[in-house]
């Protein structure tokens, strides 16, 4: 691979203005991409950047602040932490599946409390193919 080739396309500067209990707090943020601003407008570069957001606030959030994964995932070996990261993970989308239509939503910190009484359920459906499981 030529070094010519991984090079950013567009530089770009995102201005930020916060306020928080009456104090404004003024950021900048650069962006940097490979693609052209034919393949990549203003307006998409940064809906891009918002998108990165829903990713965090869908899943790292749930993870770290109401699972609590950075303060309980404690293991000894990368096996055993590769194996409970996915656990987590499959414990979220169940979580979020369950939710689903329901006008006033669980939390996910209160729904993993209760599902720690009743764990055969949550074990029979990673036995089960994924056309069997039943929500």
């Amino acid at each position: 691979m030529e070094l010519g080739l991984l090079g950013a396309a567009q530089v770009a500067r995102l201005d930020r203005h916060r306020t928080d209990k009456g104090q404004t707090k003024h950021t900048q943020l650069w962006l940097t991409t490979s693609r052209t601003l034919a393949e990549l407008p203003a307006a998409a570069l940064l809906q891009a950047r918002r998108a990165e957001w829903g990713i965090e606030n869908g899943l790292h959030y749930v993870l770290d602040v109401s699972g609590d994964e950075d303060r309980r995932l404690k293991v000894r070996t990368l096996n055993s932490l590769s194996v409970l990261t996915l656990l987590s993970r499959v414990s979220v989308a169940l979580w979020k599946r369950t939710q689903r239509g329901r006008p006033r939503p669980t939390s996910y910190y209160r729904w993993r409390k209760r599902q720690e009484k009743r764990c055969g359920w949550l074990l029979a459906l990673l036995d089960k193919a994924p056309a069997k499981a039943k929500w």
